[in-house]
Order: C-alpha cells, then sequence, then structure tokens
C-alpha cells in the first residue's frame, strides 16, 4: 500500500508530459503556424507554385510578399496571388499588384480567412514577362491547421 502512492504520482507524471508534448506539437490542432518560402520574378509570364496545403485543411490568415533588390522591372506588368481551386480565392488581386505597386521593398499584404485543403496550392502569377533580372521576393503566410497533422510545404 506504501508503493501506490508513488506508481500513482508516475503515472500522473507521464500523463501531464504526454499532454504537454502533444500541446508543443507545430502541427497541433489550432496551433498557429509560419511559413516561409522565396520567388524570383524573372520568370515568364505564368502561374508559379508557391504553398502546398499538406495532410489536413489549414485556414489561412494572412499572407505577405516583400519586393526586394529595386523596383520590378523588364516586362513584369503586375501580379496575383490565389489558391487553385476551381473557384481560386483571390489572396492579392491584380489591382494591388500592379507594378507600380512593385517598388524597392514594397510589401503588399493580405488578411482574412481562407480554407486551404489537402493538395491545394497557393499560387503566384506573373502577368507581362519576366522582370529582365533577378527579383527574389520573400513570401510569408500565417495559418492554423484545422486539426492535427495540418501544415503548409
Amino acid at each position: 500500500m506504501a508503493n501506490n502512492w508513488k506508481q500513482n504520482l508516475i503515472d500522473l507524471w507521464g500523463r501531464l508530459t504526454a499532454t504537454r508534448a502533444a500541446s508543443l506539437d507545430a502541427t497541433a490542432a489550432g496551433r498557429m503556424q509560419i511559413k516561409g518560402t522565396t520567388i524570383d520574378l524573372n520568370q515568364a509570364a505564368g502561374t508559379y507554385d508557391l504553398l502546398t496545403g499538406m495532410d489536413a485543411y489549414v485556414v489561412l490568415l494572412s499572407l505577405v510578399i516583400r519586393m526586394t533588390n529595386g523596383a520590378v522591372g523588364g516586362a513584369v506588368t503586375g501580379i496575383t496571388i490565389q489558391t487553385d481551386d476551381n473557384t481560386p480565392q483571390v489572396i492579392i488581386p491584380a489591382a494591388q499588384g500592379v507594378v507600380a505597386n512593385l517598388t524597392d521593398e514594397a510589401q503588399l499584404s493580405w488578411a482574412g480567412e481562407v480554407l486551404i485543403a489537402i493538395g491545394t496550392k497557393i499560387r503566384l502569377t506573373i502577368v507581362g514577362g519576366a522582370a529582365g533580372v533577378a527579383k527574389v521576393c520573400q513570401v510569408v503566410a500565417m495559418y492554423r491547421t484545422e486539426s492535427a497533422g495540418g501544415y503548409l510545404v
């Protein structure tokens, strides 16, 4: 009987440790996550993948793209960012992504809620043509997973 309290304490410690580990999981349901990537605007006019939903639905809460290395030039007339759904969810619309807004260190941002399904892609479209010189931009997305295991890659 004297040893029961020790075993109970060991069992309780084990349960608390498991609960804490689950709550610290980066992909735990509801946990805020951040994913960054880059995209070079010195590419032909077209649509390019930025991020893809993996393993569970995620709710995209914000996205920002930051221009670097001077104003965008060359044949680029603008950019858009949207999902590849049959009904695309527009994140950065054409009116916001016009070349006049793509100046040195400019940041285009969006905040709201878009449900990203497993396999759904967030894509950037370059309008007009290539920038003429390397124009690598930083893209950062903030999101929460709908259930354990969801993330953007």
